[in-house]
Order: structure tokens, then C-alpha cells, then sequence
């Protein structure tokens, strides 16, 4: 099995991937690659995120498992001090992966279009001034959003940045998007839905007006800005990303060790 190592490059981690780099020369079945079948990434939810964008022309055929060495590990499912078992599990990691669906983000300006693929969220932010945007769901208009911006986020990305603007958790087993509104503004002249509306997998949300000064990211990622773009399509993709999780850790354990209680 052909392996290769992310960190997010603080001391604590590269000792940890010079650690386990010499127990994988070592054995016999293993072998660090630049051409890996799986890997090993090392930090935080960011390490994660980071390692997918560098990999993902690659993703088809990859796993990636995690260790926790970050200030928030809810991909990594495997703490420091289980780096045993980690080089235990390695043999059966592509056995043992869930996969999950990205984003599909989708920016039109000009009669042109590009695309781009997220695991957490889209966002659509101007924080300068009011952002309008007419919203529309598989086409039918929603809402003419004002405020300073709209998220959309996968299941993974449901607690991330979603979290924060008071989203909900989504169940890793359920495929969805969520739309979440960032200080929408809400009075007699203008309103909006005003909170996270949970759709299908199979949805598109539409994003159109003025996005010229408008900030367009994904992920840990922001967009080069561009004059022309008047919509944004977001989608899940065909396209899927897979990851390792114990069997002994259930969501609720997840959720309590993420958020709620120290380890």
C-alpha cells in the first residue's frame, strides 16, 4: 500500500509524521509515495480541508485518515496517542472509509463559467456593504437576500462556519445542503427568511445579482474577484471524498468531544 503524509507543518505534528514515516519503512507491506492510495493527515479540521484541494485531481482513488493534533479534530479520528492502532488499521483503511459528497460551486460571469469542489461550504460575503442577491431553489425564487452574506454548507460542513452562524448539526449519514444567512437584515422595508433552511441532496441553489465587490470562498479558499459575475449555481457533485472513521466512535461522542468536553 502506497501512502503519503499532510501535516499542517508545526513541530508537534512533523515529529508525529517522522514517527509514524519510520514505523511505514518499516514494514513490508507499506511504502511512503508521492503516488499514495492513502493518506495520512496530521492537525486539524484545516490539515484536512488543505489536503483535499492539494489531492483533488486525485480523489477518486484516495483515503484519507486522520490524526488530531489541531484545536478541532472532527475528521480526525484518531488522537496522538492511538498511533498504534492507526498503523494497525492502515491495511484495511480503504475497507473501513465513508465516502461523502462535496460541493459543487459553479460561477458564471460573461456567458462563461468556471467550477470549483468544497467539502465544508460555499460562501457568498460582502462585508463592506450590503449584499443583494435574488435566491432560488431548483429554479423557483425564494428571497431577495440583503444582508452581509449566504452560506451554503454540506453535511460535513454543517458544523463548521454553519455552526457558528447558529445552523444545525446534520447527521453524517444524511446528504444535504444547508443555506444559512449571515446578518440578514430584517425590518418593515425589507425581509428574508431569516434562518438555515435544510434542502435534499438533489437541490440546486441559484445566487444572482451584482457580485462585483461581493467575496466568493469555499472552504479555507477565497476566489480571485472578477467584474463580471452575476450568478453562482451550488450543487452536490458527483464527486466524492473518502475518510476513515473508527467504528467505536459514534456521532454523539464526536459532537460531546468537539464541542462540548475536553478530551
Amino acid at each position: 500500500m502506497r501512502i503519503n503524509i499532510f501535516t499542517r507543518g508545526d513541530t508537534r505534528s512533523v515529529a508525529i509524521k517522522e514517527q509514524i514515516s519510520k514505523r511505514i519503512l518499516s514494514h513490508k507491506d507499506l511504502e511512503i509515495s508521492p503516488k499514495p492510495d492513502v493518506i495520512i493527515f496530521i492537525g486539524g479540521d484545516g490539515t484536512f480541508l488543505r489536503a483535499v484541494q492539494h489531492y483533488r485531481d486525485a480523489l477518486d482513488h484516495l483515503t484519507f485518515i486522520g490524526v488530531h493534533t489541531g484545536t478541532l479534530g472532527f475528521f480526525c479520528d484518531y488522537h496522538v496517542s492511538e498511533i498504534e492502532k492507526l498503523l494497525e488499521d492502515l491495511p484495511i483503511a480503504p475497507t473501513r472509509s465513508h465516502r461523502y459528497r462535496l460541493i459543487k460551486l459553479i460561477r458564471r460571469f460573461d456567458g462563461q463559467s468556471d467550477s470549483f469542489l468544497a467539502v465544508n461550504e460555499v460562501r457568498l460575503e460582502n462585508p463592506f456593504h450590503t449584499l443583494v442577491s435574488d435566491v432560488f431553489i431548483d429554479g423557483v425564487m425564494l428571497e431577495t437576500f440583503r444582508g452581509n452574506g449566504l452560506i451554503v454548507s454540506s453535511t460535513l460542513g454543517s458544523s463548521g462556519y454553519n455552526k457558528s452562524l447558529g445552523g444545525a448539526l446534520i447527521h453524517t449519514s444524511i446528504e444535504t445542503m444547508q443555506l444559512t444567512e449571515v446578518a440578514t437584515l430584517q425590518n418593515n422595508a425589507f425581509r428574508s427568511l431569516g434562518s438555515s433552511l435544510v434542502l435534499t441532496g438533489a437541490q440546486t441553489i441559484t445566487f444572482k445579482g451584482d457580485f462585483t465587490k461581493a467575496v466568493i470562498g469555499y472552504d479555507h479558499l477565497v476566489l480571485e474577484p472578477h467584474d463580471d459575475v452575476n450568478s453562482l449555481e451550488i450543487q452536490l457533485s458527483d464527486q466524492y471524498v473518502h475518510i476513515v472513521h473508527q467504528n467505536n466512535r459514534q456521532y454523539p461522542e464526536i459532537l460531546r468531544r468537539s464541542f462540548i468536553k475536553d478530551q
